[in-house]
């Protein structure tokens, strides 16, 4: 096959060649992960029938909407405490939390995608980057601005706008340079990122070094109120519980060791079953795999539960499951003197298992328990990291059916697949009392995400070709997107000057209502209704 030959160019072939084109097609195999969904289409169902057709593609969307309901299970239960307790053992406050823990976390998909490929870039890098930044700032931003209204601090709000406006503005001049992309011009972007953490991180500890020194001196009644309104930004506020070891039982280690593993794994509220109505008791019916899955796959210590949650028989097939599916999950194709890596991570975790199960007791959580929470952090991140390229694998495979163009997919549905982790958490967050922490998210995640998949690549890709220069290409699309994101940015940062950095309502049905507006475009483009920029 051409290195040009892209997976639309199924719909060319005979109904003979289709089935043996997508399972060749490197531009159809890098968009599947763990199952080939377009194989199961092209080869599976006869598509000669449209009704067959019409089946197959409503039956993705169906497992499609399933896999995002077991994601925002995963963030919302799983992914956000644990992403509480790691910021709060770490002494963040929102902002710091939002441009760092949650903005890596999160980005986690296009950090694999990007490891993965080996930093290199494709002709659509820049078109997906940019989507991504529209759908993260003006879509999720402003459902986490409906959600939750708050007040942004001044400082805070232009820090985060300034740089992801840099970021924005810079990679869209070095794409247009006419004489190419040289590693001088490459280099400075790779840094946007890292400055803007190290901006962050000085911040926060300027503003601890402010509060100690109003707490030093006699204050006015208006820098008394001022003080009161910077210490709750100075860290988290979340309790920090100790577990109690006063009593520990004397009997069995393994007492009641199965009914434990059993009540824990296939908890269920039979209350709200109860008084539910029939469609409250059948979503708790279809609800019940998932969650069951998930107890199964990630780690979770619960201060408020009994024991804080403890159980002996599945912490230990923990121990073993959590480091097996991460390393199958980045590793899977690699193997060691034939033994695939995966096989030798589980043989290696299991002398740990065997040793944890013969130490710890199923009447007291041993005393690592609770630092367990990093090993929950990783489970959950690699779980929607894997959700997420399921979802992204089951819309590009709908989009190719459906013969929508590759940029338009790019920018709406396989955009959303990759961005719903994102949209979950910060609204999760949002809804939680985290606004703030998610709207800063919304500004660094787009930075990070442009860090790995087009940043990177672009330095590693001019380093190889200097000292001649790269010549990056913004798509199709490429220029109205970004010029609909510089031109939004301004009439984001006007609604948010005319509210005195008050983040009401309103503005976040602006942000929605203009993200709703720039669709409307791409599907006037799409139909060839309208012109592109550029083009």
């Amino acid at each position: 096959m051409r290195e040009e030959t892209t997976c639309s160019m199924v719909h060319d072939l005979l109904e003979s060649q289709k089935c043996n084109f997508v399972r060749k097609t490197s531009d159809c195999l890098i968009n599947m992960n763990l199952f080939n969904y377009l194989a199961w289409h092209y080869c599976k169902v006869d598509v000669r029938n449209s009704f067959n057709s019409f089946w197959s593609v409503l039956g993705m969307f169906l497992i499609a909407i399933y896999v995002f309901w077991m994601m925002q299970i995963t963030i919302k239960n799983y992914f956000c405490p644990t992403l509480m307790v790691i910021a709060d053992f770490l002494r963040m406050n929102e902002s710091t939390a939002g441009v760092t823990v949650l903005a890596v976390a999160s980005g986690s998909p296009d950090f694999f995608t990007a490891i993965a490929s080996r930093m290199q870039g494709s002709k659509y890098s820049f078109l997906a980057c940019m989507s991504q930044t529209m759908f993260l700032h003006f879509f999720v931003a402003g459902l986490v601005i409906l959600t939750k209204p708050f007040h942004m601090q001044p400082n805070t709000y232009l820090r985060d706008f300034g740089f992801l406006f840099l970021n924005t503005v810079y990679m869209d001049y070095i794409h247009k340079r006419p004489q190419g992309i040289s590693w001088v011009a490459a280099l400075p972007s790779a840094f946007i990122f890292v400055g803007y953490v190290v901006v962050t991180i000085v911040d926060q500890y300027l503003l601890i070094a402010r509060i100690q020194k109003m707490e030093q001196r006699q204050l006015n009644v208006t820098e008394a109120l001022q003080l009161e309104e910077l210490k709750p930004q100075k860290e988290l506020p979340l309790t920090r519980p100790q577990i109690d070891r006063s009593s520990i039982g004397h009997g069995s280690r393994n007492k009641r060791l199965f009914r434990q593993f059993w009540n824990t794994v296939t908890e269920f509220d039979k209350d709200r079953f109860q008084r539910g109505t029939l469609l409250v008791k059948l979503y708790l019916i279809v609800k019940q795999p998932i969650d069951m899955l998930l107890r199964l796959l990630i780690p979770k210590v619960d201060m408020n539960a009994p024991l804080y949650g403890w159980s002996k028989l599945l912490f230990n097939m923990q121990v073993l499951l959590v480091p097996t599916y991460m390393a199958y999950i980045i590793l899977r194709g690699y193997s060691v003197a034939g033994v695939a890596v995966y096989m030798i991570v589980l043989i290696t975790m299991v002398p740990v298992a065997i040793m944890i199960f013969f130490l710890t007791r199923t009447d007291t959580p041993p005393m690592f328990f609770r630092f367990t929470s990093s090993m929950g952090f990783l489970a959950a991140v690699f779980l929607i990291f894997c959700l997420t390229t399921e979802v992204n694998a089951m819309f590009f495979t709908m989009a190719t059916v459906l013969k929508v163009s590759q940029e338009f997919s790019l920018t709406t549905a396989i955009c959303w697949a990759l961005s719903s982790n994102d949209l979950v958490a910060n609204l999760s967050l949002s809804h939680q009392g985290w606004p703030r922490m998610a709207m800063t998210a919304t500004f660094s995640a787009p930075v990070f995400g442009s860090f790995v998949f087009l940043a990177m690549p672009l330095v590693v890709n001019s380093f190889i070709e200097a000292p001649g220069n790269i010549f990056p290409s913004e798509g199709r699309f490429g220029e109205t997107v970004c010029i609909f994101l510089e031109v939004g940015m301004g009439f984001s940062m006007l609604s948010v000057l005319t509210t005195n950095f008050k983040l009401r309502r309103a503005c976040g049905f602006l942000l929605v209502t203009y993200y709703i507006f720039f669709l409307g475009v791409l599907i006037l483009l799409e139909k060839g209704e309208i012109h592109a920029y550029g083009v």
